[in-house]
Parts: C-alpha cells; structure tokens; sequence
C-alpha cells in the first residue's frame, strides 16, 4: 500500500499526522534542515518523538537536507551519530559531503534522496540506487511517465502530492540567497518568488505557484509506481496537517481496498478551506503547464467564497451568507479598495440567512454592497481536526492469578507478546479474586496508548489486591510498548569515524561557458570551452557542434526527461572526435556511461570538500565550487589546489523554471512542447524580457530549450565579477557568458556577490 508521508513542523502537528492516520512523518532537527523556520525538535524532543510514533507503529524520516559548509561538518557528524543511536527510520539529504559521511561513517542508516537533489529522471533513480539511496523524492516537475520510467529502476519512489511547491527546480535556487543572503539550501528562504514582478507593464505574482492537489489522482501516481505520496507543510499549522493527512488516508485505503472513492465535495471544499494558493492544481504530473501553474493574482490563501456583502453603512455590514457560517470563522472581504479581514463573532448563521459584521471604523469606508467575502478559516473546521482522537493499540490480555504460583499477565498486540510476572499468589482468606474483578480492573487503560480487545484469567481461590493488579497492568503494558518501539526502530547503530579527506592536487585550466562561439572571441589561452547550447534537439546540436574548436565540453542542461538524456548520450557518443567531455548539470546524470570525461557543474553545489571528495571518487575530473561561499571558505575548500572551478564571472542563475512567464501571461495553460513562439520573434515571446521588482531592479529570462518543452532561466541583475580576487588567491576560474559578445568585452556594473558576505 502506498505510504501516507504527513509534515510534521512541531510535536503538536506531529500528533495530528498520528492521529489522522499517517503512514510516517518526515521532520526536522533544529539544526541542518530545509525548513530552519519551522519549530523543529531537538535532541530530547527528537527522542521523544520516536517513542511516540514507533509505538503506534508510524516511521520518523528526519531532514539533514541542506547544503552545509566544511567548518559545520564536524556537528553534521555528530548530528548523524545521534540520529543513528536514535534508531531513525530515514534520513533525507540532499548535500553530497553528508551522503558520502552516512555512507562510511553510518553504514546503518535509510538514506533518502531530498527533492533537493535535483532527481528527476531514471537514470537518477539508477544513480541513486548505486550509491546505496533506497528512496528518491523526486522533482516536482516530473511527468507520470518520468515518474513511471524512475520507479521501474527499483529504487523507492516518492512524490509530492499535495500543498505548496517551488517554482524553482529543486535544489537549483538562488535567488534568496543572492538578493538578501539568506539561502533556501540552508533552510532560511525569504521567499522572493510571492513578490510582486513587473512584466510588459503588468505588476503581479509572475513566479508565484498555485498550490498541488492530487488526491483523486493517487490512483494514477501509485499506477507509475510511486511507494510514498509527500504531504507538504512543516511550517503548517496542526488542524492544516490533520485535515490533509485524514483526506489522503482516506483515498489510499479506498486505493488499497480495489475501489478507489475520489473526495466528495464536503472533502474538496475542506482542502481549499483549510488552506490554497489559486484553488489548486494537479502539478506537473497530471500535465499542468504555465498559467494553469502560476496564480500570479494573489500568493496568500484564497479561502472558500462564503457570501457578498448585501448592505452596509460604514459601521456594520450585512452579509448574505451561502455556507453556514460559526462563531470565531476568520473572513477577508475582498473590495477594489482593498481586502478587508474581520473575525465573526455572533450565533451560527445558516446558509442563506443574513450575518452582521461589526466594521473598524478606518475600514468601513470600504466595503460596499456587492463585494465578495470568503472564509479564511473555519473554526469549526480548526476544532474538529484539533479534536480527533489519537488511535489506540488494541491488545489481549491473559491472567493467571493462582495461589503459591507467581502472578503472571500476558499482553499481546497481535503481533508481539510479552509477560509480566510477580510475587506468589496468596490464597484467599476471605472474598477471593473473581474474573470480573480482575477484567474490570485490568481493563483501566486510560492513560495510555492502549484499549483491551480481551481479557481471560485463570484464577482459583486467590487473594490479589487491587494495587497488585493495577501494578502488573502498568508493568506489562510498559513492557509492550517498549517491545513495539524496539521492533519498529531499525537497527541503525553502527558508526565509524571518518576518514581523511583527501583531494586529488591534478591541475586543471580555467574555463569559459558559452552560448554560441562568437563569443570566444578574445578567450585567454589555456582556457577550456565549454558550449551550453540554447537549443538541446540532436538538429540543432549537430548544426552548431562544426563552430567550435576541437576538444569542446558540451554543458548538459540541469533537468531534462530521461529521453533526452539518453539522446545526448548517443549524441555525445557518436562526437567523441570533438567532444573532450560533458559537464553535469545535476548529479543523476551520473547514472550515464558517458564514455568521455564528465565534470561536476554548478547544477551540483559543492560547498565542502567531503562533497567535492565524493564526486571525485564518481570520477569527475573537475568540479565546481557553490557560489554561496564566501571568500574564508572557498580558502578552506579551494586548500591545497585541487581540481575545483571557483566561479568568478557571469550573471548567475537564480532560478530555474519549468512554466514560461511570457506563456503565462498569455493565459497559455497547454501546448507548452510545441511552443515556437520564440522562434517565430512573436512580440509577446520571452525573447528580451525581464521581471522588473519594487525597487526598479531587472532580472532577464532566458530560455534554453528541450525536446520536450522549454527551461527558463531568471538570471541575477548584475554579473558577479571576482575575476581579480580569484587571481590573486591562484584558483583557476570559470566564467559564464550569457549576452555578453566577446571574453574582452564586460560590463562595469558588476556585484561580488557572496565573495565578502557568505549566506546564513
């Protein structure tokens, strides 16, 4: 049966997830995780936690998910070693130094690949397996089919199934930390992509998803043979988390009985109710292209239409209500002066009846007859989802209560038993133990985790008090929880230290990346060329291969779906004449013999060296250095000369993007891999656009384009430009051209970025 995989923020959500059915949970430690704002748990909540969800038989998959620096790798070690005593199900990770760490240092623990990790196609899922991940999150942006073609590998599959996604390919976003150094591969994203954006004169949320559902489409995701369906939401609240889990548990038990039962309408309406960005989507892998992805209207919660306002006189308004409406219920009256957001509080209103709503005097001015009204929160909804019961571990329980014989309790859960035993039996003088007493004491289980199904006893002439019983019953049903969470906790403990770090000292040129070679023009000697072509189809790469020099390394595009993949290697193959090497756009191209030499690019961060370490030991003959490091710790990471590019020139990408905006505001919601708008020069093409923020600042797209449909690229505003301070320190640099004509030719207004500030 598929797995029910709930967020679990902080305890109280995570007892929602349990108490709404949840197959597992996937949480963070206060240290290392993707999600540093949400409330996490440390060391002693952390153990608790485990108890409590091993002992109702639910797994814990704990997020050490970000990209961490050399001087934090020692608490990383420490943090694992933890994590292995604990007896965690899963890790989920997402910085190659870490994997490399559990996989010499924890041989015991679960790994699973983050959606961080940029996994997108099969051979990822190969990748994966190779390197002994047992579960790949895979990129939001995967179709069914990639979906389907990754779980035929036989490595574990997970999908996001519902809530809020990244407009940015996982993993590959740069743009909170270049904008304001806080950086969403360290958990500490500021979340640029729900701002405002000019683009061709319109100012709205242009890289601002719609929420994903896919509840009635799990059919559909366990047919491609997805193991886990992901439920988003740590920085949630607990009744958001409940009201989802409890939906999906239902369709995945409806899925695993053979008659799947799509949600009803009172289970739509309390999905939206509970929490969505633009009345949801089915994600890209039920085929949601461009504006049926992106609500660029409005980034917060939509709420549920609950009415109009019918009359108002600036102190109170009356509306006409279509859903019944509670006392407590949060409501936002939307007016083309402005939202207006109240708390109702007043008797029940039924739907159709009349509901008055006091008005803020500054705010009464606004709302008139005709505007629209929904409801933000329920707190009808909030109660009921607060109010569900955790569930109860049935067991039998068995006395025999014999004189001169040890008093003994078996409890049993169905699967596990174990027995308590005690003093003798001293026979009865006066009233002796009867069955019924002894079942209606033993039967007092509130308190616990647990409801007798059965209780026998076998007694004769016995005198037991009742301290005695109730004793034996706290003891025996203690020592089966302890049996339940020992069973359910994998044997994780083994651990070794680490071993020295070492990196190959083979000298490498510096390199130059560049759309068309025009551009070479004016390239210092001895630099490497790397092409990254606009256009990924066989054609177009044969017809631009013959204008470059011998001994060129053809870039790969970050995300592509594993035909294409596969078509680029033959292409590569049949080229070897003059293609000298590739240059990874993500790790799981790794899961391709390309049978020339491969390097590690910046589609793959290496912001330590127990990461570089790893991708050497792959076989990369260079790789590439995170550009959120700053100058003290490229120092440390670039010690001793080894083959790492420090990029030093070029505007960096700050996202990737799997929608077109120029589609988008078109109201284009299909035909997305078979546009031609830009080739056609359509006025209204991506071609020279940008998206202009509050403050004036312009940052260009730009497209590269796959057989099955167009990548976007938002790049920074100003080229980072350290090409004399890399110098200085003797690193060899990678530079990447992007409108730039020539290698002389640069412009005067750059940034250093990261080079003095770093990234929390």
């Amino acid at each position: 049966m598929m797995e029910c995989l709930s967020p679990a923020g902080n305890r109280e959500s995570l007892e929602r997830a349990v108490a709404a059915g949840a197959d597992a949970v996937y949480l963070g430690c206060t240290r290392f995780s993707a999600r540093a704002h949400a409330g996490n748990f440390d060391d002693a909540e952390l153990t608790d936690a485990l108890r409590f969800c091993h002992l109702h038989g639910v797994r814990v998959h704990v997020t050490v998910n970000t990209l961490v620096k050399d001087t934090e790798l020692a608490d990383v070690y420490d943090l694992l070693r933890f994590l292995s005593e604990s007896r965690v199900d899963a890790v989920l990770v997402q910085d190659l130094g870490i994997l490399r760490m559990i996989r010499h240092c924890f041989p015991g623990l679960n790994v699973h690949a983050s959606t961080q990790m940029s996994l997108h196609n099969a051979s990822g899922a190969r990748w994966a397996a190779s390197v002994g991940i047992r579960r790949v999150v895979l990129a939001r942006e995967c179709s069914l089919e990639e979906i389907r073609l990754a779980a035929q590998t036989g490595v574990e599959i997970e999908v996001f199934g519902h809530g809020a996604q990244c407009v940015c390919v996982s993993g590959q976003c740069l743009f909170s930390s270049m904008v304001g150094g806080r950086s969403g591969n360290r958990g500490t994203c500021a979340q640029p992509c729900r701002m405002q954006y000019r683009l061709r004169g319109e100012e709205k949320a242009w890289l601002s998803p719609r929420d994903v559902c896919l509840r009635d489409d799990l059919p559909a995701i366990a047919g491609a043979g997805a193991v886990s369906v992901k439920l988003e939401g740590r920085l949630k609240r607990p009744e958001y988390v409940a009201t989802v889990t409890s939906s999906y548990r239902r369709g995945i038990d409806s899925l695993a009985a053979g008659r799947f039962v799509p949600s009803s309408p009172d289970e739509k309406q309390s999905l939206l109710q509970i929490f969505q960005r633009g009345g949801f989507m089915r994600g890209y892998a039920m085929g949601c292209e461009d504006a049926g992805v992106i609500d660029p209207e409005r980034v917060n919660h939509g709420g549920v239409p609950i009415g109009s306002v019918a009359r108002s006189d600036g102190r109170f308004a009356r509306l006409a209500v279509t859903l019944p409406l509670h006392n407590g219920d949060q409501l936002r009256i939307e007016t083309s002066r402005g939202d207006y957001e109240t708390l109702y509080a007043g008797p029940e209103v039924t739907s159709g009846g009349e509901a008055v709503l006091r008005l803020r005097p500054e705010d009464g001015r606004k709302v008139r007859p005709g505007d629209r009204c929904v409801r933000l929160t329920d707190s009808l909804q909030i109660q009921q989802a607060m109010e569900i019961p955790l569930p109860r571990i049935s067991v039998d329980l068995a006395l025999r209560a014999v004189p001169d014989e040890p008093l003994t309790l078996t409890a049993s859960d169905g699967e596990r038993s174990v027995t308590v035993t005690g003093e003798p039996v001293q026979p009865a003088r006066q009233r002796p133990l009867t069955a019924d007493d002894a079942v209606q004491q033993l039967t007092k289980t509130g308190g616990t985790a647990f409801t007798v199904r059965h209780c026998s006893v076998v007694t004769d002439q016995a005198f037991v008090p009742v301290s005695r019983l109730n004793a034996i019953r706290r003891d025996v049903l203690d020592a089966l929880a302890e049996a339940r969470i020992l069973d359910r906790s994998p044997d994780t403990q083994a651990f070794y230290p680490e071993d020295e770090c070492i990196l190959p000292d083979r000298a490498i040129p510096s390199a130059v990346i560049v759309r068309n070679a025009s551009q070479l023009a004016g390239m210092p000697d001895r630099m490497r060329v790397i092409w990254q072509p606009e256009t990924y189809t066989e054609d177009a790469l044969t017809d631009g291969l013959p204008e470059f020099p011998d001994d060129l390394w053809l870039q790969l595009p970050v995300v592509c779906e594993e035909d294409t993949l596969q078509m680029l290697s033959r292409f590569v193959a049949d080229h070897r004449d003059r293609i000298a090497g590739v240059v990874l756009g993500s790790v799981g191209q790794l899961g391709i013999p390309w049978n020339v030499p491969f390097a590690a690019g910046t589609g793959i961060p290496v912001m330590n060296r127990r990461a570089a370490q790893f991708l050497f030991e792959q076989g990369c003959a260079f790789v590439t250095a995170s550009q959120e490091l700053n100058r003290e710790e490229l120092r440390i990471l670039m010690a001793g000369r080894p083959p790492i590019l420090v990029p030093s020139y070029g505007r960096a990408q700050l996202m990737l993007l799997h929608h077109c905006p120029a589609r988008t505001a078109l109201g284009l919601t299909t035909g997305h891999a078979d546009c031609r708008i830009c080739d056609q020069r359509h006025p209204e093409s991506l071609i020279g656009l940008t998206l202009t923020d509050r403050r004036g600042t312009e940052y260009p797209l730009q497209r590269c384009r796959l057989p099955e449909g167009c990548r976007v690229s938002l790049l920074n505003a100003l080229p980072t430009d350290i090409r004399s301070d890399a110098a200085r320190e003797g690193w060899e640099q990678l530079w990447t051209l992007t409108d730039e004509t020539d290698c002389h030719h640069f412009p005067d207004h750059v940034t250093s970025a990261h080079w003095r500030r770093g990234v929390e």
